[in-house]
């Protein structure tokens, strides 16, 4: 069974309304049992926001990932490289701060 509730802009529901779809409260150990049971995630159920899918949005996801993580990585090296700038280019440690500083700023 699936809710869709807030997805066309309607109020979320109350316990009172996932209740009566279900047709009954249930008890403290069915709770408890549909609790520990696994969730799945259904591919058909659009997500929100942007009106996709679960698996149209693995693509998105993936690729920020890594576009962060390539990026993460060469904001690393950026002392390496200012390193090797003060040995190859001969500068001073205070133009190599102003290489820094024009990097980070």
């Amino acid at each position: 069974m699936v809710f869709r509730f807030g997805l066309g802009g309607e109020q979320e529901p109350t316990m009172e309304d996932i209740h009566a779809q279900q047709g009954r409260r249930p008890s403290a150990v069915e709770a408890m049992a549909n609790n520990r049971r696994r969730k799945s995630v259904s591919d058909k159920v659009v997500t929100g926001a942007a009106q996709i899918t679960t698996r149209q949005s693995m693509v998105p996801v993936a690729l920020v990932t890594i576009l962060f993580f390539m990026w993460g990585f060469a904001y690393g090296l950026l002392d390496v490289l200012n390193k090797h700038f003060q040995e190859v280019l001969n500068i001073s440690r205070a133009e190599s701060s102003g290489l820094q500083g024009a990097y980070f700023g």
